[in-house]
């Protein structure tokens, strides 16, 4: 498995494919994530405060911008988005080998199509690690750059506890929908369609289905939401609290299950989808 490993890493690393998508990340994470929010909170016309709470403006929202928030607001605004990379190199990982016809090659050399497919899914699990340390360090940086611009005069970072936890809980999000992406590619034996279906979950398909089944169905159907893995991302992401005004930040309802709740769901989720590519790979002809 170590050899596989350290063979799959190398993968990887040479993949111009692999490099883009993180880059683009990043570049979203400063540039729509930091910069044009900043832009927008500071720059924009007196007009635009309108239809907010009396007293409060536009520009009251730069504290999530701040370094204080940078691990919620991390959080939050990529728990999604974040994902959907992150299943990009998911199938990137598996779905390859499909198209470049070099699957057949490679389960069916030593030590066993297991243990390469350990190889294959530490080498993606450790990639989703680097990406969520990339992502918190450029948006620390990002964060510290506009208290910097604001000439704050204390600039306060969270706890490192905290942050330990942020990354913890963004390495699960992220993780799950890498080996949901590696799942797809090996179900389908492709990285197209396992791309295309993993962005219409990601995007549109739980969170169509349960709003409009939540406007007949009510608590039943929040409970029934609360065992799929949109929503115990936003369950474990919200457990964090929120970065917003306070005005704000009191009206967010509150989720219908804790973070334990939702560490349990995801962890489930991610174990079943590593089952499936286990059996799929164990027992599928590989012509």
């Amino acid at each position: 498995m170590l050899t596989t490993f350290q063979w799959e890493s190398y993968k990887l690393l040479r993949r111009p494919a692999v490099w883009f998508s993180i880059g683009l990340f990043l570049l979203l994470a400063v540039g729509l994530g930091y910069l044009t929010f900043y832009l927008v909170y500071t720059y924009s016309p007196p007009a635009s405060s309108q239809g907010l709470p009396r007293g409060v403006k536009l520009s009251d929202f730069k504290v999530e911008l701040y370094p204080a928030a940078f691990a919620q607001y991390t959080l939050a605004t990529w728990d999604t988005l974040g994902g959907v990379f992150a299943l990009i190199l998911g199938v990137l990982s598996q779905g390859s080998e499909y198209g470049w016809g070099t699957i057949k090659t490679l389960y069916t050399q030593r030590p066993g199509r297991i243990s390469m497919l350990a190889g294959k899914l530490l080498a993606l699990i450790l990639a989703v690690l680097a990406m969520v340390l990339a992502l918190f360090a450029v948006d620390a940086l990002s964060s510290f750059a506009v208290a910097l611009v604001d000439r704050k005069a204390t600039i306060a970072f969270p706890a490192a506890v905290d942050i330990l936890k942020a990354m913890a809980a963004a390495w699960l999000i992220f993780g799950f929908w890498g080996v949901f992406g590696f799942a797809l590619a090996t179900l389908f034996r492709q990285s197209a369609m396992a791309i295309g279906l993993g962005l219409a979950y990601a995007i549109v398909i739980e969170g169509i289905v349960f709003q409009i089944a939540g406007n007949v169905g009510g608590n039943t159907v929040r409970q029934i939401e609360s065992w799929f893995p949109l929503a115990n991302t936003g369950y474990l992401v919200r457990s964090f609290g929120s970065a917003l005004p306070p005005q704000f930040a009191r009206n967010i309802p509150k989720p219908v299950a804790d973070a334990n709740h939702a560490v349990l769901v995801l962890s489930v989720y991610l174990l079943v989808f590593l089952a499936v590519s286990a059996v799929l790979v164990r027992r599928r002809d590989v012509t």
